[in-house]
């Protein structure tokens, strides 16, 4: 089962929030970059004000993602006799999901590597390793809290 099969039964507010999370990590991931890309050992009033909006898009996206999933209802398991939804080969999860929580788990390797380098210069975390932590801490936010969303509609996320 693929995402584009299991999207039109999430329900359209929780189809709703999920876009707009997917839309503030983009513009959050774009503004940490930019910080990260573009910012020198002192960050400008315009950088600043970048690695803000950063801040803000990873707070709006988290919102977002954790109220979609948490509107979002499991699918119930068929009854017994019911040839409908049935769990075919136990607790498994499709590919497609499976890949959006070690994507997740991959990103906040690098967000957790990212700050302990911060750690260990000699002036504290520079701007740049806060703006790349950040970037990644966004993007495993957004792909773990997609996954918790779509394993509410799948076929492994149900609970007899």
């Amino acid at each position: 089962m693929t995402m584009s099969e299991m999207w039109p039964q999430l329900r359209p507010l929780c189809r709703r929030l999920a876009l707009l999370g997917w839309a503030s990590s983009a513009a959050g991931m774009a503004a940490g970059l930019a910080v990260a890309i573009a910012s020198g050992t002192r960050l400008s009033p315009t950088m600043s004000s970048m690695q803000l909006t950063a801040a803000v898009c990873t707070a709006v996206s988290v919102t977002a993602f954790v109220t979609a999933a948490a509107l979002q209802p499991r699918i119930a398991a068929a009854p017994p006799g019911d040839a409908g939804l049935r769990l075919e080969s136990g607790p498994e999860l499709p590919a497609t999901i499976q890949s959006l929580l070690l994507g997740s788990l991959a990103l906040l390797a690098g967000a957790v590597a990212f700050a302990c380098a911060g750690l260990v210069l000699r002036g504290g975390p520079s701007a740049q390793s806060v703006a790349f932590c950040q970037v990644f801490l966004l993007g495993a936010a957004a792909s773990g809290f997609t996954f918790m969303l779509f394993s509410r509609v799948s076929a492994g996320g149900r609970r007899n």
